[in-house]
């Protein structure tokens, strides 16, 4: 008989982390094991992410606002009773994302109570954890306030849960401290399907990249930010750091950020009218794609790359540091500590990116992100004012060389790329990942 593997999230085919996480696993998983049936359930299905696969739908998956308790047991009930229905027969499901407090609390009840209570006969249940709720305080405050510790410490034991498949090793102490026994908890960071990104371009084929970016392939050399549209990205601090670096070498840098624009999401929308603004004070292109492209596409977005930045200030897992080194490109910005000390583990290189970025001393650039967009009106100020940029110029100066430096050595960049590919390899691509997977949910 074939098994069956059900994958749980709030909507299937979102253009989100997590459905490229189950997508690049769900399609491994099948070209190893091709009887095997997978399903996907979710609050809706946006769009199907892999064929031969079967679609559930439960409504109340789909998160929406809930801080009365009575209500959100009794929704918390609903789900998890549906959960059961449309799980039966399963030999694996695998929850994303349960652990999300505020964001969708009846969920997280539902979740926790399926588990518990509701279950069928045989089946294992694993969660998987992406974020933590205890690291968004505004999704952690009114659940502390709606619920004693001796009730969240029973709706997050795991009691009934066969497993915690956890995507970085910090999260194994977050869990740990919580009451999780270590003995349910597994790493398995989010594979990378390597050949996406390594595929080489031939002349003309870049050149016709170039072309869809409207930009001439002789004029310019290209720095790549692939990430969405969104402010924890802190893509002025890359459109800052861009202009950095076309000084200091001389070169015609320019900045493509090759990400979705959430039209309807006005921390998205309302984000990128503030970068626009930005991008008429700056005299060097920035390119915005506006849309989500498919893996393939962003592949070739990094075979036509000098290098790929990074200046996000918080990542869940992080796949730009390792997409680089298939494309066989080096990865310039600043340095997300939970994240990178994460990769180290693993024994990847990251010695060069920096931990901050002054704007006065003592003061980190960052410091000043919050809904206002006061961080962006600061760098607009700072384009505007040619002796403020070169008195932040010279403070950064030191980390900036340090950059340059693995930009433009040729050799010490090869042999830091060829040392992380060979590691990336080993530990983060897809086909061991799967099979670790495979391994665990046994």
């Amino acid at each position: 008989m074939s098994k069956k593997i059900c994958f749980v999230h709030y909507g299937i085919g979102w253009r989100d982390g997590i459905n490229t996480v189950i997508k690049t696993l769900s399609v491994e998983l099948q070209k190893q094991n091709p009887s095997l049936k997978i399903c996907f359930l979710g609050g809706e299905i946006k769009e199907k992410i892999l064929k031969n696969a079967s679609y559930k739908v439960i409504p109340e998956l789909l998160p929406k606002h809930e801080l009365n308790k009575k209500r959100l047991i009794e929704k918390s009930v609903v789900i998890a009773k549906k959960l059961a229905k449309e799980t039966k027969g399963m030999d694996v499901v695998v929850i994303e994302n349960p652990f999300l407090g505020e964001y969708h609390l009846p969920a997280m009840l539902g979740y926790s109570l399926y588990a518990r209570k509701y279950k069928p006969s045989g089946v294992k249940v694993f969660f998987r954890i992406h974020d933590f709720y205890r690291d968004f305080p505004k999704y952690y405050r009114n659940f502390q306030k709606l619920f004693s510790p001796k009730e969240i410490k029973k709706i997050i034991n795991g009691r009934g849960v066969d497993g915690f498949l956890i995507i970085n090793q910090v999260l194994q102490k977050k869990l740990s401290r919580i009451g999780i026994k270590k003995e349910k908890i597994f790493y398995l960071p989010n594979g990378v399907n390597g050949s996406l990104f390594a595929q080489p371009l031939s002349k003309k084929e870049k050149t016709l990249v170039f072309q869809s970016l409207k930009i001439p392939f002789e004029k310019y050399k290209i720095l790549l930010y692939p990430v969405r549209v969104v402010p924890r990205k802190n893509i002025e601090e890359a459109i800052l750091f861009t202009s950095f670096i076309r000084e200091l070498t001389n070169e015609n840098y320019v900045l493509v950020v090759a990400g979705k624009i959430e039209k309807n999401d006005p921390l998205s929308s309302d984000y990128y009218k503030m970068l626009k603004e930005l991008t008429k004070a700056v005299d060097f292109p920035i390119i915005f794609t506006k849309q989500a492209l498919p893996l393939e596409k962003i592949g070739d977005l990094y075979q036509i790359s000098e290098a790929i930045i990074m200046t996000s200030i918080k990542e869940g897992f992080g796949y730009p540091f390792l997409e680089c080194w298939f494309a066989k490109k080096i990865v310039l910005g600043r340095r997300i500590e939970e994240v990178i000390s994460d990769f180290e583990k693993s024994k990847l290189d990251f010695g060069w990116l920096y931990p901050y970025f002054s704007i006065e001393k003592g003061k980190d650039l960052s410091e000043i992100q919050d809904k206002d967009f006061k961080q962006v009106k600061k760098i607009i100020n700072i384009f505007k004012k040619p002796e403020l940029k070169e008195k932040i110029l010279k403070l950064n100066k030191v980390n900036l060389l340090k950059q340059i430096e693995i930009l433009q050595n040729r050799d010490l960049k090869e042999k830091i790329i060829k040392t992380n590919l060979t590691q990336t390899k080993k530990v983060y691509d897809i086909s061991n990942i799967a099979q670790r997977f495979s391994k665990i949910t046994a």
